[in-house]
C-alpha cells in the first residue's frame, strides 16, 4: 500500500480496519517496515489500525533526499496528518524511528495521543550521557564508519549484506532473526542503497532537550549491543505529561521481534492508560490512501 502525503508517497505495511484509530509504527536501521509484522496484528486485534511506513530512503518510499533528521520528522508529521486528520495518532518508534519520534512529538504534540519508544533514548540524553560511557563510543563505531562515503556503502552491501548480519548479531546477541525477515530487509536495502547509510552522513543529530508534552513509554533491553540502556538515565525530566521506563533483562536491540507479545501488550496498555483507547476515539476518514502492488 502507498500513502500519498504532501512530502511524498510512502510505502506502508498495515493491519486493522480502515476506520480504526491509527497506531503509527516507525522502523530504524538496519531494518524496514516489516519489522512490525508480528505486533501489527496484535494491535489490530485490540482495535487499532497499525500502519508501518518505510522511511524516506527505503524503497518503496522516496529515495531522494534530503535525508536529514529534520526531513524525516517532516515526513512523519505529514503521515500523521494524512492518516488521521481528525484525531491524534498513537506512535511507536524503534531505533532511528524513535529518534525521529522524539523530535516530532516535541514539534507537534497535538498530533500524538501517546508514544512508545523502543531501544533509543532521547538524543539529548544520549549526547549528555555518552561523555561518561566510553563503551558507547565503541558500540557506535558504525556511525563513524558510515562517514566514509562510498567505501562504507560498498562495505555494507558486500557479500549479500554480511555487514548487516554482523550488526544484528552484535546488537541482539541472544536473538536469531527469522531468515524470512532478514531476507526482506536485505531486499529492501538492495533496492535502496546508498540512502539508508547516507542518512547518517547528513547530520542533524544535535537535538535539544525541549519539553515533550506527549505521554511516553521507553523500553530497552539490558543486552542491547547498539545503545546502552543507561543512556536514558535522567531523561524523564524531558517529559511533562507522563513518562515511564522499562529495562528488560535478556533482551537486545530488537524487543518487538524478540518478545513481540510482551511488547504489544505494553503498547496497548500505555495507549489505553493515556486516553488513546480505541473505544473513546472518533472515526477516521482514511484520506490519502491508495494501493500499489508489491508493498
Amino acid at each position: 500500500m502507498m500513502i500519498d502525503t504532501p512530502t511524498g508517497s510512502f510505502g506502508v505495511r498495515s493491519a486493522g480496519a480502515d476506520d480504526a484509530p491509527i497506531a503509527l509504527l516507525l522502523h530504524g536501521f538496519p531494518d524496514d517496515a516489516s519489522t512490525f509484522d508480528q505486533i501489527g496484528p496484535d494491535l489490530a486485534a485490540k482495535g487499532y489500525r497499525a500502519v508501518a511506513p518505510y522511511l524516506r530512503g527505503y524503497a518503496p518510499s522516496p529515495l531522494a533526499g534530503p535525508l536529514t533528521l529534520d526531513a524525516l520528522v517532516a515526513d512523519l508529521l505529514s503521515l500523521a496528518r494524512t492518516l488521521s486528520p481528525n484525531r491524534p495518532v498513537c506512535f511507536v518508534g524503534h531505533d532511528y524511528g524513535a529518534q525521529i519520534g522524539y523530535l516530532a512529538t516535541t514539534r507537534a504534540p497535538e498530533l500524538f495521543a501517546a508514544a512508545v519508544m523502543l531501544s533509543g533514548a532521547h538524543p539529548a540524553a544520549i549526547n549528555r550521557r555518552m561523555k561518561r560511557l566510553p563503551r558507547q563510543w565503541w558500540m557506535s563505531r558504525y556511525i563513524i564508519f558510515f562517514q566514509f562515503g562510498g567505501v562504507a556503502d560498498r562495505a555494507v552491501a558486500h557479500n549479500d549484506f554480511a555487514y548487516v548480519e554482523r550488526l544484528w548479531r552484535r546488537w541482539s546477541p541472544a536473538f536469531t532473526p527469522p531468515p524470512a525477515h532478514l531476507a526482506r530487509v536485505k531486499a529492501t536495502l538492495r533496492r535502496s542503497m546508498p540512502a539508508p547509510v547516507a542518512m547518517y552522513r547528513e547530520g542533524g543529530f544535535e537535538v535539544p532537550a525541549n519539553p515533550i508534552a506527549v505521554p511516553t513509554l521507553f523500553i530497552a533491553g539490558e543486552k542491547d549491543g547498539c545503545l546502552l540502556p543507561k543512556l536514558s538515565d535522567g531523561q524523564d525530566a524531558i517529559f511533562t505529561k507522563g513518562y515511564a521506563r522499562e529495562l528488560w533483562p535478556e533482551v537486545g536491540h530488537f524487543p518487538h521481534l524478540e518478545q513481540p507479545v510482551r511488547v504489544a501488550e505494553a503498547i496497548v496498555a500505555w495507549f489505553s492508560r493515556y486516553g488513546a483507547d480505541v473505544h473513546t476515539s472518533p472515526p477516521s476518514t482514511g484520506a490519502g490512501v491508495k494501493t500499489e502492488r508489491g508493498c
